[in-house]
């Protein structure tokens, strides 16, 4: 019989290479890390010693998505490791041997830190590096379109200016390419669609700008989580109507698939500015073409697109107020395998008696 099990409680791409690392299971094969990675090279067998002391020689099993509901109900397990849902005080009393709970994110919501503490199960909450710097690129598409950085960089390049208006006074000329509209985020005002966790990430770092700060959820937060990260609750709508930047991070799930639509780009200023750090199909780009093309927002920054690699030259790519980058706001794929190993190392140090760590309780 193993003497530990991990049971992983969710599934999404991240979640899926840890069961790689840990068991290589016969549904996710060196072709699915190889394109994970991809066109990063790595060597398959870098990532599954990534989980040394974890796999089944060492004693330990795994159960994800892929087991069935009984054996991962009846598991009792050693380790739980999830990123979205929660770990309630029901499930903590059904696991005599649980070591720890394991999220792969800072949110500590969705988990009973008193049921833990009471049980003596540490909680570790993993901030994720990869999350920060998608936020951040966030930003920089906020700045790159209200500076029209892209712009003025090729008018710079080319010599496309008016040379009989550029008049230098001791040796300045100040914006001789008169490129215009010029904006920044001070003083502005961001509307956040889906306040998940890189949505609180990209809040932070607004407000250090000086932006006021309104988000839309399914599910509003506390009013203490409110102000810790000083934002404000709004209506779609209402967010809409008063956002001069809008930022979507809304789950990639089925049902928020086109939420963006021609409804959502009538509703926002004609001046503002929309930025997709999220996935491609939460947006009809049918919908944001006919925006873009007809004046119903300023312009829009993409790093994620309805199709990847989105086709050279298509509509989108051919308007000059359309900044693009290639999905790749969280940095290098091998970013995903350091904080997977954070985890790793959590685990192992939970199953010899070690220190935990971004121990939350």
């Amino acid at each position: 019989m193993p003497r530990h099990r991990i049971v992983i409680l969710d599934d999404d791409h991240i979640l899926r290479l840890a069961r790689y690392a840990l068991a290589r299971p016969p549904e996710i094969d060196d072709a699915w890390v190889r394109a994970f990675f991809a066109p990063e090279p790595v060597d398959p067998d870098l990532v599954y010693r990534a989980a040394d002391g974890l796999h089944a020689p060492d004693g330990v099993t795994v159960l994800g998505l892929s087991a069935r509901a009984e054996e991962v109900a009846h598991a009792d397990p050693s380790i739980i490791l999830f990123r979205r849902g929660g770990v309630d005080a029901a499930r903590i009393a059904a696991a005599p041997s649980l070591r720890l709970i394991q999220r792969l994110g800072e949110r500590t919501d969705g988990i009973d830190l008193d049921a833990a503490r009471a049980r003596g199960v540490p909680v570790s909450c993993l901030p994720r590096p990869t999350l920060v710097l998608t936020a951040e690129h966030a930003i920089l598409l906020m700045l790159a379109l209200a500076k029209q950085l892209v712009r003025a960089d090729a008018q710079i390049r080319t010599g496309a200016w008016d040379a009989g208006r550029v008049a230098p006074t001791d040796g300045v000329a100040y914006n001789w390419t008169g490129t215009a509209p010029l904006s920044g985020l001070y003083g502005k005002t961001l509307g956040i669609l889906g306040l998940g966790e890189v949505g609180a990430i990209v809040a932070r770092r607004a407000r250090a700008f000086g932006m006021t700060v309104l988000y839309s959820n399914r599910n509003r937060l506390a009013e203490s989580a409110e102000r810790e990260l000083g934002v404000r609750f709004a209506a779609r709508e209402a967010l809409l109507a008063q956002a001069d930047f809008v930022s979507i991070h809304a789950a990639n799930l089925p049902a928020n698939r086109g939420m963006v639509d021609l409804a959502t780009f009538r509703s926002m200023k004609r001046s503002a500015y929309f930025v997709n750090t999220s996935r491609g199909r939460l947006v009809n780009e049918d919908d944001l073409h006919t925006a873009l093309t007809s004046g119903l927002i300023a312009g829009a920054g993409l790093d994620v697109h309805h199709e990847e690699p989105r086709p050279p030259g298509d509509r989108l790519c051919r308007l000059p107020n359309v900044i693009m980058t290639p999905h790749f706001a969280g940095g290098s794929r091998f970013g995903v395998l350091d904080e997977l190993a954070q985890v790793f190392a959590n685990c192992r140090a939970a199953l010899c008696g070690g220190a935990i760590g971004h121990r939350v309780a």
